[in-house]
């Protein structure tokens, strides 16, 4: 069967659209969203109906209007030429055929397509990207599968027998089925015999009960002693929880403290910090001369500047050799404000963090002991509100329990309640026969004085005898079967109340838990307001940010004094700074701060010296004399600097500032160390991960829940059989219900065998259509195997079945299973397969191929082989190829095959 062309009146984008095809191989070539899928939508949607409306599905309806659907032509083998005709509006989207001079509906056309069904059409004879990545298919089974449904075996009627074979077996039975008669029948039938269970042990003496009901109470203190343990256990562990974090910065501190262990002593830190900062300066001087070395003075006539240095000249060397003291006074400065800055912004980020302010500072008013206290109270009273919230269930399942207990207790002993309301009336209906046995027993005695010898006796032994009944009948007890159900009756009242009782108590502790919790959350509020600890208002935030206060208050506290500090060493500044006013007329300083006052003074100084030796080589005399004097003092300050160096493992003084924040950071550390230690005495006894801690929390809470609801579970089965001890009334019953299980029994036998044989013939059907698809089966793969040799350029060899999976041979002998291969040569053998399949019918081609873009994972060599494939195949059997791929569209030029322009007013054929 072929296309032979179709017209889409109104079709998504389309409208009044023609296309021809040929009856071989050609490629529908169109770029994105120029109407490939709506083609082929409309190919479908014209054979099989109209698509349903969905959220998530396309609409074919014209935007603007008008009809909705079109006309397809198929060159059919047996009826020749067919006309489909499909539009919405018309014949409720039903189709028309035609053929000739013959016109025919939906059911000719389903005749004619057969065995062609939508499944087929969307499975076999199309191709797309995301049904070439289905490789859990390529099994045996499904390959079978496949080979029979299209009916390639000639089997398609027999599929049909074993499908109505297998559905007589289901509407018998079904595995998970609840309304085929068998299954029906089976849980009846085992409801019955659960029935008589019942009722057998309800006959029975319950002789050990009593041993029963002790043995249950001993499980109930074992297993009450277990829960206690376990809730301990789980105590511990969220404990150790909740401290984890401390525990985490305990052990990160451990870690990186092992490394130093150098305390540093303050008088001796201040003393290389001083030599640190004089190697410094001397450095800077030493530059600063081997600089001006190489310069030379031009002129040395004496100007103005030299007169007034001449003059100035003892002010300007005493405040020069202040140089190195100014200069230590300045850095102390920049340090002191970098680190005022520091601190605001640590302090600004806990102050984001927790709502604080340095105003309002927030006060440490709490005791490690007291929210240890706190925090296990919580646990303790989480554990016990959980522990009445389960036996406030309990309470009311046993109530309730207890009223339909009663209830039908009630039921059942009806008559007795009623007998009770006429007892006045049963009393006097007992005093009758008494009288009359009394009126008898003396008439026979007055007859016995009266009468004769022999009869006298004889009445007077029956007058005895009828007063001896009389007087038995008197002090005769009333029954005490109805005081019995009384008195159970009264019993069920009384466990009733008792049960009620239990509930009110319960609800009373959980409130009173509930009022606890409250408490303390207010307590915790009022302490957080009182104390500004802003959003540090949970417990669990005290203990385990605690440090975070501290860290702000000495942030506070430290800032005060670097700024008081800064104010001091600023005023010793402002006062060098004004000494420097006197060289205002001479020198450029004015608005130039004091570091650079010296440096120009420095320079004015130095131009001076240069220009009183610059007779010959006297300024480098001099300039080397001066370096002379710096490089002795450099070893001076490293000589003073060696034992300290020594002492504290430092290899150059220029390293002494690094150091020595290291060593003052790992001083801080100890301290913390020696405070975590405090914190976390007794609570961890190993080193355990927090993803531990979780597992056995998890489990614990596992076990904890299991060992309560063992407990619930003894208690019940405590109250059964104290319950069964006390209600061991037979009722009769179990004849009728062994009649009943003998029917029951009967009529699943009978179903058992007609559901057999249906399974049996669908059996014997199925080996039958196995046996003609294995025939069929190696020429399937004998085609697969050339197919896939051709798409990979004859790179593997070979396809098998290897324990009903396939598995391919490469050329050099080496074998892959299928997910061994990449992403492209599993698309190239998909196809193959799926190309072998159609390659079985021969002459009796059922529809043409469809592909749309089916090679997404193809680089240009496969694409080449593809097109090859397309065009081998195309010779006797139609395919219609639709795609956007340029590079396809050149391939099928270079094969000389048909293309078909979508763009445009009028297609294109290219060949």
């Amino acid at each position: 069967m072929k296309i032979l062309s179709i017209e889409i009146v109104g079709f998504g984008k389309w409208q009044q659209k023609t296309i021809t095809f040929s009856d071989s191989n050609q490629l529908i070539y169109g770029r994105n969203e120029a109407g490939k899928s709506t083609v082929y939508q409309f190919i479908q949607a014209i054979l099989f109906g109209f698509p349903t409306k969905g959220k998530k599905r396309k609409n074919y309806i014209p935007k603007g209007g008008g009809s909705y659907g079109g006309r397809l032509w198929l060159e059919h083998p047996v009826y020749g030429k067919v006309q489909v005709e499909r539009f919405k509006e018309l014949n409720k989207g039903q189709a028309k055929v035609y053929m000739g001079e013959q016109v025919g509906d939906e059911a000719l056309l389903t005749k004619i397509l057969h065995p062609l069904t939508k499944e087929l059409f969307q499975t076999v004879f199309t191709f797309q990207q995301e049904q070439l990545t289905e490789l859990e298919k390529l099994d045996e089974e499904e390959l079978q599968r496949s080979l029979l449904a299209l009916g390639i075996s000639g089997s398609d009627q027999m599929l049909k027998v074993r499908e109505a074979y297998s559905k007589n077996a289901q509407d018998i039975y079904k595995t998970k089925g609840i309304r085929p008669l068998l299954n029906v029948q089976l849980e009846s039938y085992q409801e019955l015999i659960e029935k008589i269970r019942r009722k057998e042990e309800e006959e029975k003496e319950f002789n050990g009960i009593t041993a029963a009901v002790v043995e249950t109470e001993q499980a109930i203190v074992e297993q009450r002693a277990g829960v206690i343990q376990t809730k301990n256990q789980l105590e511990t562990i969220e404990k150790q929880l909740s401290n984890y974090p401390l525990f985490e910065e305990w052990r990160r501190l451990n870690d990186g403290h092992a490394d130093i262990e150098i305390v540093v002593d303050q008088e001796e830190k201040e003393q290389l910090l001083s030599l640190y900062q004089e190697y410094k300066f001397l450095k800077e001087e030493q530059e600063r001369l081997n600089r001006s070395i190489q310069e030379r003075v031009v002129s040395h006539e004496r100007s103005p500047e030299y007169l007034f240095y001449l003059n100035e000249e003892e002010y300007i060397k005493a405040f020069l050799d202040k140089r190195y003291t100014i200069s230590k006074l300045l850095s102390e400065i920049e340090w002191k404000a970098q680190s005022v800055q520091q601190n605001q912004q640590e302090m600004l980020a806990l102050e984001q963090k927790w709502g604080w302010s340095e105003q309002d500072p927030p006060r440490l008013f709490f005791e490690e002991g007291q929210l240890v206290e706190l925090r296990e109270g919580i646990v303790s009273r989480k554990v016990q509100l959980q522990m009445e919230e389960e036996n406030l269930l309990s309470f009311k399942e046993s109530i309730r329990a207890q009223e339909k207990n009663l209830e039908d207790f009630e039921a059942v002993h009806q008559s007795v309640f009623q007998r009770d309301r006429k007892g006045k009336r049963s009393s006097q209906s007992r005093s009758v026969p008494i009288v009359l046995l009394a009126a008898v027993a003396v008439l026979f005695l007055i007859g016995g004085v009266l009468v004769s010898s022999p009869l006298r006796w004889l009445l007077i032994g029956l007058g005895v005898l009828s007063a001896v009944a009389a007087v038995g009948l008197v002090f005769m007890p009333k029954k005490t079967t109805e005081d019995q159900v009384k008195k159970q009756w009264q019993q069920k009242l009384s466990n009733l109340d008792h049960l009620n009782e239990q509930l009110f108590q319960t609800k009373g502790k959980i409130a009173q838990l509930q009022e606890e919790d409250q408490n303390l959350q207010s307590y915790i509020v009022k302490q957080t307001k009182e104390n500004h600890l802003g959003k540090m208002d949970r417990l669990e935030y005290w203990m385990n940010h605690k440090e975070e206060i501290k860290r702000y208050l000495l942030l506070i506290n430290t800032n005060q004094e670097l700024k008081r500090q800064l104010e001091e060493d600023k005023g010793t500044a402002d006062q060098w700074l004004r000494q420097t006013e006197r060289f205002v007329s001479w020198l450029p300083i004015v608005g130039k701060g004091l570091a650079e006052r010296v440096s120009i003074v420095s320079d004015f100084a130095d131009e001076m010296e240069q220009i009183r030796f610059s007779q010959g080589n006297q300024i480098d005399i001099y300039t080397k004399q001066s370096l002379k004097e710096i490089r002795e003092k450099q070893q001076r300050v490293l000589e003073d600097a060696h034992p300290l160096l020594y002492k504290y493992q430092i290899l150059a003084l220029e390293d002494v500032l690094g150091k020595m924040q290291a060593y003052t950071q790992n001083e801080s550390v100890g301290d913390r160390l020696e405070e975590l230690q405090h914190l976390l005495k007794g609570i961890y006894t190993e080193d355990v991960s927090e993803q531990q801690l979780l597992t056995r929390k998890y489990e614990l809470s596992a076990a904890l829940a299991a060992a309560e609801d063992e407990v619930y579970r003894l208690q019940k089965e405590e109250q059964r059989l104290a319950y069964n001890r006390q209600r061991m009334i037979e009722d009769g019953t179990l004849d009728s219900l062994y009649q009943e299980q003998e029917k029951i029994r009967a009529e699943i036998e009978e179903l058992a065998v007609d559901w057999s044989g249906y399974r049996l013939a669908e059996q014997l059907v199925m080996d039958l259509l196995t046996e003609l698809s294995d025939q069929q089966l190696p020429s399937l793969l004998k085609h697969a195997v050339n197919y896939f040799r051709l798409l990979t350029d004859q790179a593997y060899t070979a396809i098998q079945l290897v324990d009903g999976k396939l598995q391919l041979e490469k050329l050099s002998g080496q074998r892959f299973a299928v997910y061994d291969l990449s992403t492209g040569t599993k698309d190239q053998l998909i196809m193959a397969i799926r190309f072998a399949f159609l390659s079985l019918q021969g002459e009796k081609s059922v529809f043409p191929i469809m592909i749309d873009d089916g090679w997404l994972h193809y680089d240009n060599e496969r694409k080449r082989q593809l097109a090859r494939l397309f065009q081998l195949f195309g010779e006797t059997q139609q395919i219609i190829c639709f795609s956007s791929d340029q590079e396809m569209v050149s391939y099928y030029q270079e094969n000389k095959q048909l293309v078909v322009q979508l763009e445009g007013k009028k297609d294109e054929e290219n060949s």
